[in-house]
């Protein structure tokens, strides 16, 4: 079986990070660092993979206009990508980093999906598994014109294929897969939804195989039907927290590739190092190998169940 790990974003975006000394509601910024990108949840998710040493594949809708900026960047990034036209444009995020303040995050909801939008991300899922994966990653919100259980379908159709699947989606979306088969990935606020920590349990028994629930700078949980866990950063870190969570998904699916058992708290310690990581970098989707290398090892790791 191929190690391929196969992303999804239903609703892509092109990301700005603008860095600045402070921000200041009301007044005029100058911006002396501006990044852009294509992006999305996924895309950082196979971007992280690429840089892990992995091999990725971008599933996503993306506009029905030419030219195309997100299909653009995505060939300007590297990435190998099949793309689904179905929205009238693809939307922008601005991430805005100071030292001081963090990360503020400016989202577009999006641009609604177009009727064609579901069968076609569908059919492309179903063709790329015929192919070989090693693991899929559904990542971010659904736009739009598409269902809320339109994660939920494609983690069913990784499931009869026999591949392992992350869900990393939100609301309705995220309670709509809990059921599905697939391993969940919630952060603190969308656990929270679910009724707090005591969720994870709940939802391993509803049949999703693990919960991995993050929770920013205070590390990550694992719960399984086997046992739970705890990590938390080797180190406190400061910088920009955007794509933070997709990198810790990137990290995960790596461990769900080609095993028979999931060694999680290895996984775990993965997915804290490597989030952590991702904040040392300037712009989503990048990682401080350096840093995620030293860290792997120092992570504490305990047993909570």
């Amino acid at each position: 079986m191929t190690s391929r790990i196969l992303t999804v974003t239903l609703n892509p975006a092109i990301d700005v990070t603008y860095r600045v000394d402070t921000l200041r509601p009301g007044e005029t910024v100058r911006v002396p660092d501006v990044r852009s990108r294509a992006g999305g949840k996924g895309v950082n998710v196979a971007a992280v993979v690429r840089e892990l040493g992995g091999e990725s594949l971008v599933l996503a809708l993306t506009t029905t206009r030419t030219p195309d900026e997100f299909r653009d960047g995505l060939d300007g990034l590297g990435l190998a990508h099949r793309l689904v036209p179905a929205l009238p444009a693809v939307r922008r995020t601005v991430a805005v980093v100071t030292r001081t303040d963090g990360t503020t995050m400016l989202q577009e909801n999006g641009f609604p999906a177009g009727e064609t939008a579901e069968t076609g991300i569908l059919g492309a899922l179903r063709a790329e598994l015929a192919t070989g994966a090693g693991a899929v990653v559904i990542s971010g919100s659904v736009p739009e014109g598409l269902g809320a259980d339109v994660p939920a379908k494609l983690v069913r159709l990784c499931v009869r294929h026999g591949v392992p699947v992350i869900a990393d989606v939100s609301g309705a979306a995220l309670r709509e897969a809990a059921g599905s088969g697939a391993v969940l990935m919630p952060n603190e606020d969308e656990l929270a939804e679910l009724a707090g920590p005591d969720a994870c349990r709940d939802l391993v028994a509803a049949g999703a195989p693990a919960v991995v629930a993050t929770f920013g700078a205070e590390g990550a949980i694992a719960v399984t039907a086997e046992g739970a866990w705890r990590a938390r950063p080797a180190e406190v870190v400061t910088g920009n927290s955007a794509g933070a969570g997709d990198a810790g998904a990137a990290a995960l699916a790596m461990h769900l590739t080609g095993v028979s058992e999931v060694d999680w708290p290895a996984a775990l310690a993965d997915v804290v190092a490597t989030s952590a990581a991702a904040v040392l970098r300037p712009v989503a989707g990048e990682i401080d190998a350096a840093a995620r290398n030293r860290w792997i090892d120092a992570v504490k790791v305990e047993r909570t169940r």
